[in-house]
């Protein structure tokens, strides 16, 4: 309960099967990545997801970035999640994300066992970018 994982990770262990992946008990959030349905549908969730997918050195930039330090009414549920890769990373992301290619050295101040995200001058650059 309250957990977002990979679907894969879930039936490989044997902790759900793939028919109870599908169930009203939990809500798909991207590809192959679930939340519990019981948690509210917000960009945060979203954005707990986009973290289980991307890439190594990544972060969450912009206007998510921005909802996670607590500003309010910058990322309806609806907008996509931002992430930002450091220079060289490719990724091919889902729908759903914006990509974004910026230096993260010593940026990446925020950081949890599923997330990390910018701040600072990074995040608020990238911030005006995304409005």
């Amino acid at each position: 309960m309250g957990t977002v994982f990979r679907g894969t990770w879930a039936v490989r262990t044997g902790l759900l099967t793939r028919a109870q992946l599908r169930s009203s008990a939990w809500r798909r959030l991207r590809e192959d990545v679930y939340a519990d349905a019981e948690q509210p549908d917000t960009h945060r969730l979203h954005a707990r997801g986009a973290c289980l997918v991307m890439p190594a050195g990544a972060a969450l930039g912009g206007r998510t970035a921005a909802e996670l330090h607590g500003l309010v009414d910058v990322a309806p549920v609806d907008l996509p999640v931002e992430v930002v890769l450091p220079p060289g990373v490719r990724w091919h992301p889902q729908p759903g994300l914006v990509v974004r290619t910026a230096p993260l050295d010593g940026d990446v101040v925020g950081r949890g066992p599923w997330l990390r995200w910018t701040s600072g001058e990074n995040g608020r650059a990238l911030l005006r970018e995304s409005v």
